[in-house]
């Protein structure tokens, strides 16, 4: 929650080469005829989804006995003219290059880049595998592991250039990715604590990894169509010393001294990403889980939340319309208050952390903190749920029309607490309900 101190890219990368061969196998159709995209065929059919299904326009099938293409021609087929300027490699299931599904088997064997270019689906194998930058993914395609354990991806320390909005994994952006995500999944990404995100900003569903040791966040939200589920996001934004570079934080890099980063960050003036967060372990970050600056619509839900540090483990700033519903959280009860919003610093009982924060101090671009369901949690830190707002400058600059549902804040000093009273302005009060806020069933929150 830093409002324009920490800015998420909308421009992260050049895009990534379009360069992707047919794949050959025994059962290859075309000795030499072009096809404008048609499948290609391999020992037990045609490459399922995307571009990897077959060749694009002016693509022909190649024949062969195992050949792959990393780039353009069939190097191991007897086509007689097949060539592809574009889409991505057919592989056949029954080589042994790719997977029973169709999924390219890499280790290395080319560079990745290359590799998720040139096929829909590129599984890496088991083993740790350092990049000198980050890949970029053409819309739709998958990265996986064989299994989180055992496949590894690390930002090497020594060549990483790291600034203001790299990442590990980040979308095409001269393709749709906010309707076709790209997908990673059964990976280990470690940041080494230089790489800034792990996976971001728009569109790509990141599921049953384990996204560590980023230099500010596990993932980056600056766009619709982002989906993490049952990951874990473990050390994000933790200080790193780097050989050559001294102590490396998210505040390196341009940040104006920003010192915190978050597991999950996203940013924006008011805008509907519609963001899913769902069923992850999140950990250990220096600064909260939850970092929500401006960004609306999303969903965080049945995630483990614990160990982080900073003001607040789920921080809503200037957000409406998010879904916190069902979470467990055990957030620090002796962190320092809210930094960057001198309104939002404090609550009845002084400057504490809290479980669940929301703050409003403004209505500029519209960064009101309103339609928030906060339902089923358990929050325990300083303050359980804090709801606060500069309405010392006018009396709508505070949170409202939120509801607080069924919520259990047992374990913290201060159960709940709500900076906009009934009757404070016209109608927009929050709605409190079934939570235990003064420690037993039924009990509102704390007004000031």
């Amino acid at each position: 929650m830093r409002a324009g101190v920490w800015v998420l890219a909308l421009s992260l990368f050049g895009c990534g080469e379009d360069g992707g061969g047919v794949g050959s196998g025994t059962g290859g159709t075309s000795s030499g005829g072009a096809t404008s995209g048609g499948g290609a065929a391999g020992d037990g059919g045609t490459f399922p989804g995307g571009s990897g299904g077959g060749a694009g326009a002016g693509g022909s099938a190649g024949a062969g006995t195992g050949g792959t293409s990393s780039g353009g021609t069939s190097s191991g087929g007897t086509s007689s003219g097949g060539t592809s300027s574009g889409g991505g490699s057919g592989g056949g299931a029954g080589s042994s290059s790719f997977t029973p599904d169709g999924c390219f088997k890499w280790s290395e064997q080319v560079a990745l880049q290359s590799a998720v270019n040139s096929h829909a689906c590129v599984e890496v194998q088991a083993g740790t595998y350092t990049l000198a930058a980050g890949v970029v993914m053409p819309a739709g395609h998958t990265l996986r592991g064989v299994s989180a354990a055992q496949a590894v991806l690390k930002a090497d320390q020594a060549k990483w250039k790291f600034g203001c909005c790299d990442s590990m994994i980040s979308e095409d952006q001269s393709g749709n990715a906010e309707t076709n995500p790209f997908k990673v999944q059964k990976l280990t990404l470690d940041g080494a604590g230089v790489a800034t995100y792990n996976v971001c900003c728009r569109g790509y569903l990141v599921e049953g990894s384990v996204l560590r040791r980023s230099r500010c966040s596990a993932i980056g939200a600056a766009g619709k169509g982002v989906t993490a589920k049952n990951n874990q996001m473990l050390e994000s934004a933790q200080p790193t010393s780097v050989p050559g570079k001294g102590t490396i934080s998210c505040a390196t890099g341009g940040f104006g001294g920003v010192a915190e980063g978050a597991a999950i960050y996203s940013e924006a003036k008011s805008d509907d990403f519609g963001t899913v967060i769902d069923g992850n372990v999140i950990k250990q970050s220096f600064g909260p889980a939850l970092d929500v600056n401006g960004a609306w619509g999303g969903v965080f839900k049945n995630n483990v939340v614990s160990e982080n540090t900073a003001w607040a483990a789920v921080s809503l700033y200037g957000a409406s319309n998010w879904v916190i519903e069902n979470n467990q959280i055990n957030h620090p009860a002796n962190q320092p208050p809210q930094p960057y919003h001198p309104y939002c610093a404090t609550g009845p009982a002084g400057g504490h952390s809290a479980g669940i924060f929301l703050c409003q101090d403004t209505d500029a671009n519209n960064l009101v903190v309103n339609g928030n369901k906060i339902v089923g949690n358990k929050s325990a830190s300083f303050y359980g749920i804090l709801s606060v707002g500069a309405d010392e400058l006018k009396p709508y600059f505070a949170p409202r029309n939120n509801t607080f549902q069924n919520n259990d804040v047992f374990g913290s000093s201060y159960g709940c607490a709500d900076d906009f009273k009934p009757g404070q302005w016209m109608t927009d009060a929050n709605v409190w309900t079934g939570n235990n806020c003064a420690g037993t069933a039924n009990t509102g929150p704390g007004y000031f």
